[in-house]
């Protein structure tokens, strides 16, 4: 039998369609872009973990009143008991999204398949009616979402459901790994407030419009009106690294997008961004991208 416990008004965006993977095992395709302005209201009846990417766009909604975000680069794990869900869209807004549903069965089976621990499951990580968490994907996840963009192309009795089915299984293991196998489950996050996703955010400008002299933690802090040790632990459970590390990676970001467009050399592009020693700008360039900042001039 199948297990999918929602309740929801279906649309031809929500969702545009839904496969079976296992009985207890769907992903639900949601793609299209509203005409108008849009109210969704869903729900669950029964306890499931969801696990879902958002493509195109932020999406923000509310689970049990509990602010929620998705984010394009990000997965989002859910674990639901019986609960209610809201969520709106602005006329003209494109969404494409991919959730995936299982049973707190077959969660509590994936977990001990892919880290060996028994005593951790479904239970574990829910907290009254909802409870979430958010890892960004790396580059290994990305190929593997590219590549489910690419099998939703097709006509549904075109689509190869073994390959389907391997790569929802991969997409699983790979956050169940997150979660559970680097003692994230240890460290499970607490929930922010939507007024803590906002100053997070803002901080998040911040950084963004001052790459080249950054304000300190501190400044940071009392910019954004958030205790600096509450800073450090939010901000990167929010985004997913410290501040230092988003800081030196939308640095490189940065000049890789500067020596891209042939308009500065290795030094400029170094400096424009904040780095004050071009030979350490070129190890940390390399390092991240695997090759020379003065190959992309050339």
């Amino acid at each position: 039998m199948s297990y999918l416990p929602l309740k929801f008004e279906s649309s031809n965006i929500f969702p545009k369609e839904t496969i079976a993977i296992r009985p207890d095992v769907h992903i639900m395709i949601s793609s299209g872009i509203f005409s108008n302005n849009t109210k969704r209201e869903s729900g669950t009846t029964a306890p499931v973990f969801e696990l879902s990417y958002t493509r195109k766009n932020f999406i923000y909604g509310e689970v049990d009143r509990v602010p929620v975000e998705l984010r394009p680069g990000y997965s989002s794990l859910g674990f639901l008991g019986e609960t209610c869900a809201h969520s709106e869209y602005n006329s003209g807004e494109e969404v494409q999204l991919y959730s995936i549903w299982v049973s707190p069965y077959t969660f509590d089976g994936f977990c001990e398949a892919v880290c060996g621990k028994s005593n951790i499951g479904f239970r574990s990580f829910q907290k009254d009616t909802y409870s979430c968490c958010g890892f960004k994907s790396d580059a290994r996840e990305e190929s593997i979402i590219n590549k489910l963009d690419m099998c939703f192309i097709k006509e549904a009795n075109q689509i190869n459901r073994l390959l389907l089915e391997s790569y929802i299984l991969e997409l699983l293991s790979i956050n169940i790994e997150k979660l559970i196998c680097n003692d994230n489950s240890k460290e499970y996050v607490s929930r922010l407030s939507r007024a803590d996703m906002d100053s997070l955010t803002y901080a998040r400008e911040i950084l963004l419009n001052r790459l080249e002299s950054p304000p300190s933690l501190l400044e940071l802090s009392r910019i954004i009106h958030m205790n600096d040790c509450k800073l450090k632990r939010s901000f990167k459970q929010y985004f997913g690294k410290t501040v230092y590390e988003f800081i030196r990676e939308q640095r490189l970001e940065k000049a890789f997008s500067l020596l891209e467009q042939g308009k500065h050399n290795v030094s400029e592009s170094a400096f424009a961004v904040g780095y004050t020693n071009v030979s350490h700008f070129s190890e940390a360039f390399q390092k991240k991208f695997g090759i020379l900042p003065r190959v992309l001039i050339r």
